[in-house]
């Protein structure tokens, strides 16, 4: 009896033994952070006057108006922020600010504009991945740089615009976020804005980056080569021309921008779009400018479709009558 009593004890004890280390693999697997219900709670009230203030910054008939929502907003959001693991609150009735988050989520961008007379200034934060509020505010000083000014830059002289997207690259071992802006300068002209976000060995951020390369002539061999730090197209108030990354063709595609005639040449805000695109590359270490991205021939079998004829398939485009 005694035997079976000891192999038993003896089991139990080789089970449980077995099943700890698993035990303990199991509690130490890292667990998404989540806000407690109280802070649930009080971040979602603060998004409701978040809504509305933003609305208001945007959309109030009066300069008085939008800049008290404005600057009521601001310390509104940082109350909000402060929360422990707000990064992991999105923020989604909140529909007048911009919000990006970084391909590998180490930090999100709000962005937001306000119009003042004429004049459109703009606000924003970086809020990195933290339990506790860690914050970089964005100071908008587009209005006393140069336009499409190449400086590098910090949160602090920031060229103001509402980011729309956000792609990563590593070059030599260092991460380069290339940020889509879009800014309305006045009501004659509005431009898109490539960008590139860093983190210095301070861990501070960077606006700027000599990563946009852009040559004339053949691309084999290239005559003249640019470097940007930031790319700019400006145009037109009425126009309305893309400039994003297409997944398929893993590239930055954007229109080709024109002037109406040869005397607005060089006077961009009358720029359109003319039906052709660029584009940006990434190789190399840096985006390459490619002037067309979509080339069709007269005559070619590569022509855009046309409607399928009721006999055979032609192998170009059909003549017209003279």
């Amino acid at each position: 009896m005694r035997f079976f009593i000891s192999l038993l004890v003896s089991l139990v004890s080789c089970i449980l033994f077995a099943q700890q280390p698993k035990t303990v693999a199991a509690k130490s697997l890292p667990q998404r952070p989540s806000l407690t219900k109280h802070d649930l709670k009080e971040i979602q009230k603060i998004e409701d006057t978040l809504r509305i203030l933003s609305y208001n910054t945007l959309n109030d008939s009066t300069n008085e108006g939008r800049k008290k929502a404005c600057y009521t907003m601001i310390p509104t959001l940082v109350r909000a922020l402060k929360i422990n693991n707000s990064f992991y609150y999105h923020f989604d009735s909140v529909l007048s600010i911009s919000k990006v988050y970084a391909p590998d989520s180490t930090f999100r961008i709000f962005t937001w504009q306000m119009q003042q007379n004429n004049a459109f200034r703009y606000y924003g934060v970086i809020q990195m991945r933290s339990s506790e509020m860690k914050i970089f505010p964005l100071v908008d000083n587009g209005d006393t740089m140069k336009l499409h000014t190449q400086q590098i830059l910090s949160n602090n002289n920031w060229y103001g615009c509402l980011y729309y997207n956000i792609l990563l690259h590593v070059a030599n071992k260092k991460k380069y976020y290339t940020l889509f802006g879009y800014e309305r300068g006045d009501f004659l002209t509005k431009r898109k804005i490539l960008d590139v976000l860093s983190f210095d060995d301070k861990k501070q951020p960077k606006f700027g980056a000599p990563l946009f390369f852009k040559h004339e002539g053949d691309s084999a061999k290239p005559i003249r080569i640019d470097t940007f730090n930031r790319y700019f197209i400006e145009y037109k108030w009425k126009a309305d021309p893309t400039m994003n990354y297409d997944k398929k063709l893993d590239l930055i595609v954007f229109d080709h921008l024109v002037p109406p005639n040869d005397i607005a040449r060089n006077t961009y805000f009358t720029y359109v779009q003319d039906g052709t695109y660029e584009g940006f590359k990434w190789v190399n270490n840096h985006w390459s400018w490619l002037e067309k991205v979509f080339t069709y021939s007269i005559d070619e079998s590569d022509n855009p479709p046309i409607p399928s004829p009721l006999f055979g398939t032609p192998n170009k485009q059909p003549e017209l009558p003279k």
